[in-house]
């Protein structure tokens, strides 16, 4: 009788010793997935696909036949100052949908999946070497320290002209005034920084977070 009380003493201590192990072995692991700032294979890989669908919609637009990223870096609004349908100079579209397929893609990819993104319109100022300025397309706000990025090339040409409503379709990139501090009338402030028939080539970038 001695002897099968201590056999069960032990059986129970041990069970009681795999149950702490095993309490301290969930608690750990469910600390490693709530914690937001560890990182790991999953944010490595949230990452990865988040860049890889930024570049698939730049690339996607870009191809698009209808509303193409050239036209949305030449959809500029004279009067506004800003790109045709924007909110101010200073956030571009800002929360608004963008317009056409890319806009359509952007909220759908990103914005309708809680993510938030800048895109931005990098160009050359005229002739200073590796300088460039930037133009918001839309500013959503600042970047977390995960975010990531993609981008797209676009050449501008001399003869084509502006894509916003009510704009003349006879006047060529060349013809247009980058000078803000005249008339409205005129104003494109990407200039013509590149010798024969390329006005400008700039870049598309999306950060997305």
């Amino acid at each position: 009788m001695f002897d099968d009380a201590r056999g069960q003493a032990f059986t129970l201590e041990g069970l009681a010793a795999s149950l702490v192990l095993l309490g301290a072995l969930l608690f750990a692991l469910q600390a490693v997935v709530v914690t937001p700032t560890t990182s790991g294979d999953v944010d490595q890989s949230s990452q990865v696909d988040l860049r890889q669908q930024a570049d698939d919609i730049l690339l996607l637009s870009a191809r698009s036949d209808d509303t193409d990223l050239s036209s949305l870096v030449r959809n500029w609004s004279q009067s506004q100052r800003t790109f045709a349908g924007a909110v101010n100079p200073r956030i571009g579209y800002g929360p608004e949908p963008l317009p056409g397929r890319v806009g359509v893609m952007l909220n759908r990819t990103f914005t309708q999946r809680s993510h938030f993104f800048n895109l931005e319109i990098t160009y050359r100022p005229g002739d200073l070497g590796n300088e460039t300025e930037s133009i918001p397309v839309a500013y959503r706000g600042e970047p977390s320290d995960d975010a990531v990025s993609a981008s797209y090339t676009v050449t501008l040409y001399d003869n084509q002209t502006l894509t916003a409503p009510n704009v003349s379709r006879n006047v060529e990139l060349w013809q247009y005034d980058t000078n803000a501090t005249n008339s409205a009338d005129g104003y494109y402030p990407i200039p013509n920084a590149v010798e024969g028939p390329i006005y400008n080539v700039v870049e598309v970038r999306i950060v997305v977070w």
